[in-house]
């Protein structure tokens, strides 16, 4: 058996033909400064061929249907084992996709609940049976021959919509008669309701007379009505009973369904709780949670005016004067005594709020203008009530959603005047309300997927069941259970499994799939995994290199790409690419243990670890100006009301273990209501009391990690904006050359331009094949270099633009040198560690990290004085040697200099040692932290005994010989 994955004759992107061997059955750490080629390396070439080979070995009509990758530029890869990549990349926006689902515990809790659950009545929540429509049956048989049974359902009004809406749904299921407070009416007649009122409803499905033989046709109706009617619940009524019999009603009921309302709940299936099942999910959200809703402020046009002259949207009461909504304000006016002629700000508040929000029930007699038509003359003197502005927006909308329309003026509109909120039905709970009315132990579904993980894990722990249940009981929670420990073990306690997947960072993701991956228990597999240390306080670090650990005992060969020093001490062995980015990188340049690689002189990893080099601790902080931004009573998600002010012109570090709220605070509250007061007032933040102090600011801008472009067009010149200036220079040599040509010819999006048409400005033509992997060949035309033959005969110093873009930006600020606008922004993407990435390399194949130096160094090119704008940056350090981080670092202190205030939220130690001022978050994770356990710098950070930052920041400050 071969002991080494042996890699021979690499040559992918920048690696430079490698030979390399990774042992067997080990944790193989590869490491390097940015762009040195580990990814290429670990996931191109390794995890890429790997991958390759499996999909090989399929048959060719198991190939037909899946794509197939094309293979890796190496010679060969020898001692392969079936490959698993665990990337950090999000990738999840389904809004559908929960902590849950993801880690498939949500499935066995759905089966949990239908396997064990227990029903209590919608309406008075005592206890009620659950029973299959057989032993139903076998129960109605019980009654004495003759007996005159009704058979009925409960029915629910649909959130915002009329009682005509229900009626027609019912209708449509062949329903003929329903209950309306005890009493009985056809659904063939006009019901008139008035859809401010609550009714206790019900539809009539069969009345029959207990007979020997019915009991088959029975339960198969039954069976089909608890589908379609009822939400699972029914009720059997005794209306007459035979003669000379005498039926004991109480004893009938008891223990077959509620004793006052006499429902009982049908056999309950896992998809009863998935808000995935249309039949399961909230009728308002569809199972999202979340719904959009009309903002009164929004539907006001201008409060200067009066409702008549156009004070509000025109969409809301037509251009036309004779509409019928404009009747209804006139008779509206009349009644409560106020004019249509008043300006809107003008108004009682108390008319304001009849006219957003309607007369809660209150009717008011319909009295017609004098230009009213005729038929809407018939209806005066009717007594009518009126909903609100809001509300009907709210209606109109349902109604866009279920015509499934794609009217852009509609949509336009409702993105004007409609801003997203839980939901006001299910109130984020995602299924329909009587799906809560079965629970295990005292918790619902939805309580139990609020709690933490850890909260979660002790809650089954503590369940007991029936004796008849306990065997099911037991097994099911004996799975869950597992697959929580592991998650447990991993240091993602703090989670819920209802938090959504889009909500959660790149490491965790990973960390929750690394997790799914050891309780699958597979031996013999190589897994691939990208820095799993990411999102993850120095307090959880140990976590993850034990959970890797245990991944590589089962019998598995780890290969991990990582910068954390605390998991590369930990790697059995160390590989180390480089010596530098990009066309100086691609070489193996140390192996070993740790111990080694200290010793080893071209080692710049080993350096960091002897010591030899550091990041330096600022001999002295800046001082704060006084001047702060407060936030006031942040609650959202797991914070206490937290008062905290953070002082402007310093580099402030918001730190704390993973889920102390770090994020909700710096971005769920402060970048919202930041974003809502500078760009755009439909933004909702976080729930706070305020945020003082932003008239000291400019703007807020936060530089996150999403793609600086979506099209394979788009690259770093195009977003940090210097390549118009690049086509303008061309455009000026073609004109002195004597071309006409203009610089719209010079750029690969404009059709009918300068462009090789046949590949349409991408240099390569994708050929697609059946069972085999898409062709990428150059381009037979223009040969890769993305623009015609006349636009390449234009050239400055000897490169035309294609040479240009293929630069990289180290050579390229060369080259620009006598540019000083181009030559501005070229150094400041040197100068932070990016001189490796080619001027026109496309977008989608940047990291998430570069991505955000890019934006970075955008907003370090742009630095105008006397501007005092807010900066966020999200865990900058992700994917960044120690020597990377030195360049960041210098970057974000010349932004602070400029007069900026930089905010950055981060894990690293060496990030936040150099920070001016730490707030620190905690104590712990979950509902264990949301508080403000220390602020101030980090000297002072780290006298705080209650801190975990504090106590590692010690130990960091102590070994820098800082004695304070």
């Amino acid at each position: 058996m071969r002991q080494f994955i042996e890699v021979r004759g690499a040559r992918q992107n920048n690696l430079q033909n490698i030979d390399v061997n990774i042992p067997r059955d080990k944790l193989t750490v590869i490491t390097g400064v940015s762009g040195s080629g580990k990814s290429s390396l670990a996931f191109e070439v390794i995890y890429g061929e790997g991958q390759r080979r499996f999909l090989e070995s399929l048959s060719t009509f198991a190939k037909s249907r899946m794509n197939q990758l094309k293979k890796p530029d190496v010679d060969f890869v020898f001692g392969l084992s079936p490959v698993i990549a665990i990337e950090q990349k999000k990738g999840i926006v389904n809004p559908r996709s929960t902590v849950g689902t993801m880690t498939d515990i949500y499935d066995f809790l759905r089966l949990l609940f239908a396997s064990v659950g227990e029903a209590s009545c919608p309406f008075c929540d005592h206890p009620v049976p659950i029973r299959t429509p057989n032993q139903m049956m076998d129960h109605i048989q019980s009654l004495p021959e003759g007996t005159e049974v009704e058979v009925l359902a409960p029915i629910y009004k649909i959130y915002g919509e009329d009682f005509e809406t229900l009626f027609d749904e019912i209708r449509t299921k062949g329903f003929r008669s329903v209950k309306i407070d005890g009493a009985t009416f056809s659904l063939g007649d006009m019901l008139e309701l008035d859809d401010e009122l609550e009714y206790q409803m019900e539809v009539i499905i069969d009345k029959f007379v207990v007979k020997k033989d019915t009991f088959k046709v029975l339960t198969k109706t039954i069976e089909n009505s608890l589908k379609l009617v009822g939400e699972g619940f029914i009720r059997f009524e005794i209306i007459e009973q035979p003669e000379r019999e005498k039926i004991d009603r109480d004893v009938f009921y008891r223990g077959f369904a509620c004793p006052e309302h006499h429902l009982t709940l049908g056999e309950l299936h896992p998809s009863y709780f998935s808000f995935n099942d249309p039949d399961s999910a909230c009728r308002t959200c569809g199972g999202i949670g979340t719904f959009m809703r009309t903002e009164a402020r929004f539907l006001i046009k201008n409060e200067e005016k009066s409702i008549a002259k156009g004070a509000l949207d025109s969409k809301l009461l037509g251009t036309n004067g004779n509409t019928w909504r404009w009747s209804i304000l006139y008779s509206l006016a009349k009644h409560y005594g106020f004019s249509l002629d008043t300006p809107l700000k003008e108004l009682p508040e108390s008319i304001i709020n009849i006219l957003f929000y309607g007369t809660k029930g209150q009717k008011f007699p319909f009295i017609a203008p004098e230009d009213a038509s005729k038929t809407q003359a018939r209806h005066a003197g009717k007594l009518m009530g009126y909903g609100g502005l809001v509300n009907m927006v709210n209606r109109w909308y349902k109604m866009y959603l279920k015509r499934k329309a794609t009217n852009t003026s509609e949509e336009e509109f409702y993105k004007r005047v409609m801003v997203e909120h839980i939901c006001p039905d299910c109130e984020g709970r995602k299924l329909k309300p009587q799906r809560f009315c079965v629970k295990v132990g005292t918790g619902d579904i939805h309580e139990l997927c609020s709690h933490s993980l850890k909260d979660l894990q002790q809650f089954l722990a503590g369940l007991s069941f029936p004796v008849e249940k306990a065997q099911v009981g037991k097994q099911i929670t004996g799975e869950i259970q597992s697959r929580l420990t592991l998650l447990l073990d991993i240091g993602l306690d703090y989670l819920s499994l209802g938090r959504r997947s889009d909500t959660i960072s790149g490491g965790e993701a990973q960390r929750i799939r690394l997790s799914t991956q050891i309780s699958s228990g597979l031996m013999g597999m190589l897994y691939v995994l990208d820095e799993p240390s990411i999102g993850l306080h120095a307090r959880d670090s140990i976590r993850i290199v034990d959970t890797l650990k245990k991944l590589r005992d089962t019998g598995n060969t780890i290969i991990v790409v990582e910068h954390d020093i605390d998991t590369i001490c930990s790697a059995d062995h160390i590989i180390e690419v480089g010596p530098g980015p990009g066309t100086h990188g691609g070489c193996i340049i140390a192996q070993g243990t740790a111990e080694q690689l200290r010793m080893h002189s071209e080692s710049i990893t080993g350096s960091f670890l002897s010591g030899a080099r550091k990041i330096e601790v600022p001999s002295k902080r800046r001082q704060a100006s006084g001047l702060t931004l407060s936030i006031k009573g942040a609650r959202a998600n797991n914070l206490r009301s937290v008062n905290v002010d953070i002082p402007l012109g310093l580099m402030v570090c918001i730190t704390g273990v993973s889920g102390s709220g770090k994020s909700t605070l710096i971005n769920e509250v402060m970048y919202k209501q930041l974003y809502s007061v500078f760009h755009d007032a439909r933004i909702v933040p976080g729930e706070h009391d305020s945020v003082e102090g932003h008239e000291h600011l400019t703007g807020i801008i936060n530089i996150d990690q999403s793609p600086i472009g979506r099209s394979s067009r788009s690259n770093a010149a195009t977003y940090v904006g210097f390549f118009d200036r690049i086509r303008e220079l061309f455009a000026e040599a073609a004109r002195i050359a004597g071309k006409e040509l203009s610089k719209n010819d010079f750029s690969f999006n404009q059709k009918n331009g300068g462009r090789c048409e046949h590949c349409q400005g991408e240099g390569i033509v994708t050929t697609p094949l059946q069972f085999m992997p898409d062709v990428e060949s150059v381009c037979p035309v223009c040969k890769g270099a993305r623009f015609n033959e006349e636009v390449l005969d234009v050239r400055i110093k000897d490169h035309n633009i294609a040479q240009v873009l293929e630069m990289s930006i180290e050579e390229a600020v060369d080259f620009f040198s006598e540019q000083p606008y181009i030559l501005h922004k070229l150094s400041v993407l040197n100068q932070l560690g990016l001189g490796y990435l080619r001027v026109g390399q496309s977008a989608t194949t940047l990291s998430g990290g570069e991505a955000q130096r890019i934006k970075l160094a955008t907003e370090l090119s742009k630095i105008k004085r006397g501007a005092h704008n807010l900066y966020i940056l999200d865990e900058p350090t992700t994917g960044l040697h120690l020597q990377d981080i030195q360049k960041l670092i210098d970057c974000i202190q010349q932004l602070v200099d400029a007069g900026h205030t930089v905010v950055v939220i981060e894990h690293h130690l060496d990030m936040i040692k150099v920070a001016d001022h730490i707030i620190d978050m905690g104590p712990d994770g979950g509902k264990n932290g949301g508080a403000v356990v220390a602020s101030g710098t980090p000297e002072e950070v780290a006298k705080v005994q209650e801190s975990l930052t504090g106590k590692f920041l010690s130990e960091v400050l102590v070994a820098e010989n800082c004695y304070w």
